[in-house]
């Protein structure tokens, strides 16, 4: 089985071969006609290129069209599945995501068992992991379809754990935060912080956020955090609005395991993994986040951009008035 070729920085590549293309899964971003449409034509392209198209089960609309405007080409049909998008990690070669970075989280978030490349094309605004452009799609498909390797951005996944009581109330996969935070009309709650069962400091603030370096341009950013290029072996604990000036954002070694104890709830706080799965914690649940070590995240890069063009286009970096 060919590889792709893949890189851990913007600027380093590897040796050149193509991905072994079977099935090409779509994920498409919810009411969203213009990401319908664009799906259905690439789905064309690869039909015609003799592969196997799968679409997630709420994308079934799509399908429709798709089998009307097909239904006089033989064989087609045939090559047309829809299954549950928890599914498509199992099924797919390689994933197309259509939409925003919301959209590419709910597929990335599934690859527990199995990590696939995804080309995320940006149906949205910001887009980070989403960084095919729309005008640059076809022309990026059809590159991997010829057989010419993408490059490959290997982002790191964090495992969140929430434990209560030494039993494990929830696990997941991360791949840009975890974040606990208070609710709307709580009052600021208080965390204990170990690293590597060391202890580092008390924080009394709205929450705080750990952060990988895909991370970092999100609500990381957002809470006063720096920006990491993605092949940078570190983490961030960022306070959310802390109580004191002297609480500051950390960044430590991407192998370290963290700890982070809620010893004072004041009202409802809960536990957020990239801003998908949400879940209530109570006074002294320890919440531990780790490097998965089972995989990375592949995430095919643009062609014609490289990180900090990413930076500069999406964020205005270093623009001047």
């Amino acid at each position: 089985m060919a590889t792709p070729r893949t890189e851990k920085t913007s600027s380093k590549k590897s040796e050149k071969s193509g991905l072994n293309l079977r099935k090409i899964g779509f994920i498409i971003k919810h009411n969203h006609p213009q990401a319908a449409a664009l799906a259905n034509e690439l789905a064309q392209t690869v039909l015609t290129h003799g592969l196997e198209v799968v679409f997630a089960t709420e994308s079934r609309p799509v399908v429709q069209e798709l089998l009307k405007i097909t239904q006089k080409v033989k064989g087609f049909k045939n090559r047309i599945q829809i299954i549950e998008k928890a599914k498509m990690v199992d099924q797919a070669d390689l994933i197309i995501v259509l939409g925003g970075d919301g959209t590419y989280l709910s597929i990335a978030r599934q690859m527990k068992l199995r990590s696939v490349p995804v080309m995320g094309i940006n149906m949205g605004t910001l887009g980070f992991l989403t960084e095919i452009k729309q005008s640059e799609a076809f022309e990026t498909l059809g590159q991997l379809l010829d057989g010419k390797a993408p490059v490959i951005s290997q982002r790191a996944l964090l495992e969140v754990t929430l434990k209560r009581k030494d039993k494990v109330v929830f696990q997941g996969p991360v791949v840009n935060d975890a974040v606990i935070s208070k609710g709307a009309i709580a009052r600021i709650i208080d965390m204990q912080i170990k690293v590597n069962g060391q202890y580092v400091n008390t924080v009394r603030a709205d929450g705080i956020i750990v952060s990988t370096p895909t991370g970092s341009t999100a609500y990381a950013l957002a809470a006063g955090g720096p920006i990491l290029e993605p092949s940078l072996p570190a983490l961030i604990l960022a306070p959310i609005c802390p109580h004191s000036l002297t609480q500051r954002p950390l960044v430590i070694p991407e192998d370290s395991e963290i700890e982070i104890c809620l010893t004072r709830r004041p009202g409802h706080v809960v536990l957020t993994l990239d801003g998908q799965d949400v879940v209530d914690m109570k006074e002294d649940d320890v919440v531990v986040v780790k490097r998965f070590k089972k995989h990375s995240l592949q995430l095919i890069s643009s062609p014609s951009r490289d990180y900090y063009s990413l930076l500069r286009e999406k964020l205005n970096f270093g623009h001047r008035e």
